[in-house]
């Protein structure tokens, strides 16, 4: 059996859901052939270049505008006919590949690409199934589009919306939660002990995970320092990602090399751009912009919990197994990898739209709870590190919210549209 999967670096949850996918099918089902492509690089490397800047620079920016264009957009408007006329575009450039690949079943971990492939199957009569992952815990009419013969969701609220407010067919509804790999469930991690003893950690101690790439580095001293002033004797495990500045910035501060830090925190969509970009030249012409990016932070506090930081790494879930509690974005999938280790979270800076929308879901959930500032990170943090009760609630949480082999049911899944599909066609 062939499997297209398809994804965009609209942020890096994606991307970890078709990975997901594809190492689960590859150790379990070697004999099927798993592709996975970006289905806006394919079709354009300018019109990628447009949505994944644009988006990092809408988020990083002008998150509010972010929110309500998001809120906007899942709306039925005279817009959709323009959308069409770009899938159009991108549905000639797609087909060669798909004619090129044979897939049998398409899994779409993307709502553009989804929304491609479902032009696809109505413009050229493309008969093949296709299934889209909301890789969101709430749906957003993103996902909604015509040819797509089944939804896969994340939560049980995310199923209800989609029939009731969406009016697609409960059958074609899954609950079967985000594509994770099986490292992350809990139970099939290392173990505690011996990760924390790795660290030099002591294995008695409370544990905090610090996600901080998508954070601003200003903000994560800032959160850190106030962490430092909790009465709890804990330690700490800071993770940067590829964020350099905030793993240049945090050295610095752990080694007590300077009293103020000066974070000139160039926007995320600027890296790698050059002097001449226009996107650069309207930064540089921006000195509200620039002031507003550009901070000096002092520290105050020169003994420090014990703490090991990281920079990118692939192991995140030995950490997250390893520990009693994470501060992170909401993000979608890092949100699923959290819930899969039965870890509490505390999460900070929600974009508008979906990462609020998934703070909210945590909290209902007795999941996680909301860090609203910075300076109210040791009080937030500093009462769950000292409620056995509250923590071991929150993780029997993770466990009743949690879809274990969610990538084993979605493949069962696709085998079973394919199989359907190729006993119609005889």
């Amino acid at each position: 059996m062939n499997v297209l999967i398809l994804t965009a670096s609209t942020g890096g949850g994606h991307n970890r859901a078709s990975n997901a996918l594809k190492s689960y099918i590859n150790s379990y089902d070697p004999e099927t052939n798993v592709s996975i492509i970006d289905a806006i690089e394919e079709c354009s490397s300018v019109l990628n270049y447009a949505v994944v800047n644009g988006y990092k620079a809408l988020v990083t920016l002008t998150p509010g505008l972010f929110g309500a264009m998001y809120k906007s957009s899942d709306k039925k408007s005279p817009l959709s006919d323009t959308v069409n006329v770009v899938y159009q575009q991108c549905a000639k450039r797609m087909q060669s590949k798909i004619e090129e690949l044979q897939p049998d079943v398409i899994i779409s971990c993307h709502p553009f690409a989804g929304a491609i492939i479902g032009y696809m199957k109505e413009k050229y009569e493309y008969d093949m199934p296709l299934i889209t992952i909301v890789t969101d815990f709430l749906p957003h009419r993103a996902y909604i589009a015509q040819g797509i013969d089944a939804y896969v969701t994340a939560s049980s609220q995310a199923k209800e919306i989609l029939a009731a407010q969406y009016n697609i067919d409960r059958s074609r509804i899954y609950d079967y939660g985000h594509p994770v790999f099986d490292r992350f469930y809990e139970g099939n991690g290392r173990k505690r002990e011996d990760v924390l003893a790795e660290l030099e950690f002591d294995p008695e101690k409370r544990t905090v995970l610090i996600m901080a790439g998508s954070f601003g580095v200003t903000d994560i001293l800032e959160i850190y320092e106030n962490l430092l002033t909790i009465d709890v004797d804990y330690q700490i495990i800071v993770i940067t990602g590829r964020n350099k500045k905030l793993y240049d910035a945090f050295d610095e501060l752990l080694n007590n090399a300077a009293e103020e830090i000066v974070t000139e925190e160039e926007p995320e969509f600027l890296k790698g751009v050059g002097e001449d970009n226009v996107l650069r030249f309207m930064y540089n012409q921006s000195e509200i912009v620039k002031e507003k990016l550009t901070k000096t932070f002092r520290h105050t506090i020169a003994n420090h919990k014990p703490t090991r930081l990281f920079f990118f790494i692939d192991n995140v879930d030995d950490y997250m197994h390893a520990s009693d509690l994470i501060v992170t974005k909401p993000g979608g999938l890092t949100t699923s990898e959290s819930i899969a280790c039965a870890l509490p979270m505390v999460v900070f800076k929600a974009y508008p739209g979906q990462e609020e929308q998934n703070a909210a879901l945590l909290v209902e959930n007795n999941i996680g709870v909301i860090l609203e500032k910075s300076s109210e990170a040791a009080e937030t943090v500093g009462a769950l590190l000292k409620s056995d009760t509250r923590l071991r609630e929150m993780r029997e949480s993770c466990r009743r919210f949690v879809h274990k082999n969610s990538c084993e049911h979605i493949y069962e899944l696709a085998k079973e549209l394919a199989e359907k599909d190729k006993n119609s066609a005889e």
